[in-house]
C-alpha cells in the first residue's frame, strides 16, 4: 500500500460538525419513536377507566420489553460483526435463539396462571387492569421479529450513514400510530388498542426502512469474511442484554415497590406517564451508543465527542427546565396529554426533578459505545444488575411509607440507576486509558 493509499485508508479526524450531521437525524427518529408511547398513553387517558387501562399498559409493556430486551442490541451486534450477508444471516439466527425462552414466558404470562400471579399478586393491579395487561402482552410478542428486522435495517442505514432515513421511517411509524388508533376501536377495547397500534406502527416502519437498506445487503460480499461463532457473538452480547433488560427491568422492579403503595393503580399510572414524557425529551441521547460506534476512529475523537455530549447535555437540561419547571408542566399534563386533575397533581413532582436525568443518561449512552467500539462489555452486565438493585432499595420507601408519592420515589430511583451506570463506566474506561480500539 503506498503513502497515499494509507492516507486514504485512514478516516479524517472526527469534528463536532460530523457529529452534528449524523446524530440529529436520530434525535427526530427517537423523539417520534417516543412520541408513539406518549400519544398511546394520550389515548388511553381520554377511555371510560384511564386508570386502569394506563396501569394494565404500562406494567405490561415494562415487563414484556424488560424480559425481550435482547432485541435492542441487534444494531450494535450487526455494527460490529456483520460484514458480509451471510453474517447478518447469522446475526438473525442467533437473535432469535436467544429471543426464544423471553417469548415463551410472556406467552404463559398472557394465557396462564402467571399472569394473575405477576398482575395481581406482584403489582396489586384490579381485575380489569390486570385483564388489560394479560392483552398487551399477548399483542407484544407480535412486535419481536418485527424489531430484530428493524435492527438490520438500521444497522445497515448507520453504516452507510443514511440516517436522515431512519428519520424518515419513524416519520411513517407515527403516520400509521394515528391511522391506527382511529381504526382499532372498532375490533379492541381499552390498552389492547395502544399494543396493537404500537406493534402495527413498528412493522410498517420496519417496511419503510428495508425498502432503502435492501440495496446496501445487495452490495455485500455474499459470503462470511470472518470466523466469528455464535460463542463470540454470545460473549458480546450477554453483558448487552442484561444492560438492556435493566432499562426497562428497573422500571419493572420500580412498579413492582409501587404496587405496594396506597394507590397502586394510580402510583404506577402516574409514574408510567411521567417515565414516557421524561423519555419523549431525553431518549435522543441514548443514540450516542451507535454515534460512538460509527464515528469514533481514534484517540483524539473521543474527546471530540465527549465535548459534543456536553453540548448536548446543556441543551436539553435547559429544555427539561423550561418544559416542567415552569407553568408550562401543568399545560402539558392537563392539557396535552389529558390526563385527570388527580392523575395530573401526582405526577407533577415526579416532572420537577426529570432536569436531572439530561446529564446521565447522556453520560451512560456514551459510554456504552466507547465500551462496545472495544469490545469490552462484561463492565455493562454489572451496572446493569446494579442498575435494578439501586432501583429495590429505593423502592423500598414504598414499604416504609405507602402515603409516599409513587411517581416521584419512581423517577428518583430511575435517576439513581443511571447515576450508578455512569460512575461503574466511568471508573473502566479509565482502567482503559479512555483507548478505544480502531476495528
Amino acid at each position: 500500500m503506498t503513502d497515499t493509499q494509507a492516507a486514504l485508508a485512514v478516516p479524517a479526524r472526527l469534528r463536532l460538525r460530523d457529529c452534528y450531521r449524523f446524530f440529529v437525524p436520530l434525535v427526530l427518529m427517537v423523539e417520534l419513536n417516543m412520541i408513539s408511547k406518549s400519544v398511546i398513553h394520550a389515548f388511553l387517558a381520554r377511555t371510560a377507566d384511564p386508570s386502569a387501562n394506563l396501569a394494565g399498559f404500562n406494567a405490561a409493556f415494562t415487563f414484556y420489553f424488560a424480559l425481550t430486551s435482547a432485541t435492542e442490541i441487534t444494531t450494535v451486534l450487526c455494527l460490529s460483526y456483520a460484514k458480509s450477508r451471510a453474517d447478518f444471516a447469522r446475526i438473525l439466527a442467533f437473535m432469535m435463539l436467544i429471543l426464544a425462552l423471553p417469548i415463551a414466558i410472556a406467552l404463559a404470562v398472557c394465557f396462564g396462571p402467571l399472569g394473575e400471579a405477576l398482575f395481581v399478586g406482584a403489582l396489586g393491579l384490579g381485575e380489569t387492569a390486570t385483564a388489560q395487561a394479560r392483552a398487551v402482552v399477548g399483542l407484544l410478542t407480535l412486535s419481536a421479529p418485527v424489531l430484530l428486522l428493524r435492527g438490520v435495517a438500521f444497522a445497515l442505514l448507520m453504516t452507510n450513514r443514511r440516517t436522515l432515513i431512519i428519520t424518515c421511517s419513524t416519520f411513517v411509524r407515527l403516520l400509521s400510530l394515528a391511522a391506527s388508533l382511529v381504526i382499532l376501536p372498532a375490533w379492541l377495547q381499552g390498552a389492547a388498542i395502544g399494543a396493537a397500534a404500537l406493534v402495527i406502527c413498528m412493522a410498517s416502519e420496519t417496511v419503510f426502512a428495508w425498502f432503502f437498506a435492501a440495496r446496501h445487503v445487495r452490495e455485500l460480499p455474499a459470503g462470511r469474511t470472518s470466523n466469528d461463532t455464535f460463542f463470540g457473538y454470545w460473549r458480546f452480547s450477554w453483558p448487552l442484554i442484561i444492560n438492556g433488560s435493566a432499562e426497562l427491568g428497573v422500571i419493572f422492579v420500580i412498579n413492582l415497590f409501587l404496587g405496594q403503595l396506597r394507590d397502586p393503580e394510580l402510583a404506577i399510572a402516574a409514574f408510567g406517564v411521567a417515565h414516557g414524557l421524561i423519555s419523549l425529551m431525553i431518549a435522543p441521547m441514548r443514540n450516542l451508543t451507535q454515534t460512538a460506534q460509527a464515528l469514533v476512529n481514534r484517540r483524539e475523537d473521543i474527546r471530540t465527542l465527549l465535548g459534543f455530549t456536553g453540548q448536548l447535555v446543556a441543551f436539553f437540561t435547559m429544555l427539561a427546565l423550561v418544559l416542567f419547571e415552569t407553568p408550562l408542566r401543568q399545560t402539558i399534563l392537563s392539557g396535552v396529554m389529558g390526563l385527570t386533575p388527580e392523575l395530573a397533581a401526582y405526577a407533577s413532582p415526579a416532572m420537577a426533578i426529570s432536569f436531572v436525568m439530561a446529564t446521565f443518561w447522556s453520560l451512560t449512552a456514551l459510554f456504552r459505545g466507547f465500551l462496545a467500539k472495544s469490545r469490552t462489555t462484561a463492565s455493562l452486565a454489572i451496572s446493569g444488575i446494579l442498575r435494578i438493585a439501586t432501583a429495590a432499595i429505593a423502592g423500598t420507601l414504598a414499604i416504609a411509607d405507602p402515603t409516599i408519592n409513587g411517581a416521584l420515589l419512581g423517577v428518583a430511583a430511575w435517576i439513581g440507576s443511571y447515576v450508578i451506570e455512569t460512575a461503574i463506566s466511568t471508573w473502566r474506561l479509565r482502567r482503559l486509558g479512555w483507548y478505544v480500539e480502531t476495528l
